[in-house]
């Protein structure tokens, strides 16, 4: 288990990162949700003991992760928002490097892991081509390989689906829930979809804070018939905004869906089933109206 108590950090060009964060995460997929700037990076890097916290504790299974983080890496597995690697070097030499780098120095057992993890990730098909030219959904798979190096109990992965095609993503998504049976997984994302398919558990950040944590599911339940919404003209839609408390809009077909959520139907609007992306956008409503 991960306990996360009062973790507040600061950086020197005054920017107040995370502001108080308290979390409890159990072993399984917890889904991290917040749009960019929210602090998530931060709070993910401070996790992995890449960065020291003003105040505050983070203890991992008895390891106090701010004193002791020599202690956390060994059970640590990272994949980092911006992976880079190695030009011209191929996927089976780049992680049977990283696997020296954790220290895992007997080299039929490397080759053994190296091979087992290429095998896991679907890429072993592939372990002879150079990992710089791979598309992004491999190299994040690839990215996923390295970061079981060394069996972690604790993995996190920080916006892992930007930018892969459907098939990529679904692929991904597979790999990280056959993960979550036996580690704690922490996914941290702005894509409300990831965590609504792969997150029994999830936590709601922005501006450095924690606005709501809990079940997806149970959740949503509590915006039941508080959900509305109304198909518009752009002007319309203008309109709206300034009278209603609209909390999304999207574009279909040339027009704009709005969703309004309310304790009673405004006029002209009809009732809309409450999903996790309503939850979300409401939380932030709020916090944005509460700052003001």
């Amino acid at each position: 288990m991960l306990t996360i108590t009062d973790l507040t950090k600061t950086y020197d060009n005054g920017v107040r990162a995370l502001d108080g964060v308290n979390l409890t995460i159990s072993k399984g997929m917890f889904g991290l949700l917040g749009p960019n700037g929210a602090g998530k990076s931060s709070l993910m890097r401070t996790i992995a003991a890449l960065q020291s916290a003003d105040s505050g504790s983070i203890v991992f299974d008895g390891i106090d992760v701010l004193a002791d983080p020599q202690s956390l890496r060994k059970t640590l597995g990272y994949l980092p928002q911006d992976f880079n690697v190695y030009p011209r070097i191929s996927a089976y030499d780049l992680l049977d490097h990283l696997a020296v780098l954790k220290g895992i120095n007997q080299s039929k057992q490397r080759k053994e892991i190296v091979e087992g993890l290429l095998a896991h990730t679907n890429l072993y098909q592939h372990k002879s081509k150079a990992v710089s030219g791979f598309s992004g959904g491999m190299r994040q798979r690839f990215g996923i390989a390295q970061a079981l190096l060394g069996d972690p109990k604790l993995l996190i992965v920080d916006e892992p689906t930007a930018g892969l095609d459907p098939e990529e993503r679904n692929r991904f998504h597979n790999l990280l829930v056959s993960l979550g049976e036996e580690k704690v997984v922490i996914l941290s994302t702005h894509i409300v979809e990831d965590v609504s398919e792969l997150c029994a558990n999830m936590a709601v950040l922005a501006s450095g804070k924690i606005l709501l944590q809990g079940n997806p599911q149970q959740l949503v339940s509590e915006l039941t018939e508080k959900i509305w919404t109304k198909t518009v003209d752009q002007a319309e839609a203008q309109q709206l905004e300034n009278t209603l408390p609209v909390i999304s809009k999207r574009l279909l077909a040339g027009r704009t869906v709005l969703n309004v959520m309310a304790e009673t139907c405004p006029e002209g609007f009809t009732p809309a089933a409450a999903g996790l992306e309503d939850l979300y956008f409401s939380t932030l409503h709020s916090h944005r109206h509460q700052a003001a």
